[in-house]
């Protein structure tokens, strides 16, 4: 999606979607995330007309070591984009938290949050990388020793989508007049990557707008 020079470049927010029920906050604040008294709130789809509602709270960014989490119940599923060409994008991958302390985000991720811990890797050159199971989304955390933060916080990093065909996919972006990479092995065992290097709002340029094919 196309981002102006004069707005805020980045990503700052995602949202778990649970049952917001009296339970679920109760479970957010004994886990002292401090929740927001529950919000209703009512939008329309620019694109279908169709009206949106849903329930929303959101934990205090201190205590998510700075990454701002919302948390949402949907009044009824939305239906899946409309693919609009070949070589689309099937499904959101993951997404990238960076951290300066990886036991710290574990410890939020997997035991207070309760996400399950599929992958724990590290390697001397790249750091070491945990993955958390969401549904079929996977949080993948990421760290990396030697360098210097940019601060005692965690940031978000970069998102990931799923192709069907990542070759297709590549010279469908490229003629689009798109700056990707070549395609390369991915960290992942048995998936093949790219990256996105214009054009996303500042997300990431290495890792944030990677595409892999399953």
């Amino acid at each position: 999606m196309p981002c102006s020079q004069r707005k805020a470049r980045g990503w700052r927010a995602f949202a778990f979607v649970p049952a917001i029920s009296q339970s679920c906050i109760a479970d957010l604040d004994r886990l002292t995330l401090k929740p927001e008294p529950v919000s209703e709130t009512e939008s329309r789809d620019a694109t279908s007309g169709a009206d949106l509602s849903w329930k929303r709270t959101r934990a205090a960014t201190d205590a998510t070591h700075g990454i701002r989490l919302f948390f949402l119940e949907l009044a009824k599923e939305r239906p899946l984009s409309v693919r609009t060409g070949p070589a689309s994008i099937t499904a959101m991958d993951h997404v990238v938290v960076s951290t300066p302390d990886p036991e710290r985000a574990a410890a939020l991720y997997g035991a207070r949050l309760g996400l399950d811990m599929a992958l724990d890797r590290s390697h001397p050159d790249w750091g070491r990388l945990m993955f958390f199971r969401c549904g079929d989304l996977v949080v993948e955390i990421s760290h990396r020793p030697g360098k210097p933060a940019a601060g005692v916080q965690d940031r978000l990093r970069g998102i990931c989508w799923r192709v069907a065909d990542i070759d297709a996919t590549h010279a469908r972006l490229t003629a689009a007049g798109v700056d990707v990479s070549e395609v390369r092995t991915g960290r992942k065992p048995g998936t093949r990557v790219m990256t996105v290097r214009n054009g996303t709002c500042g997300v990431s340029d290495v890792v944030g707008a990677a595409l892999g094919e399953a």
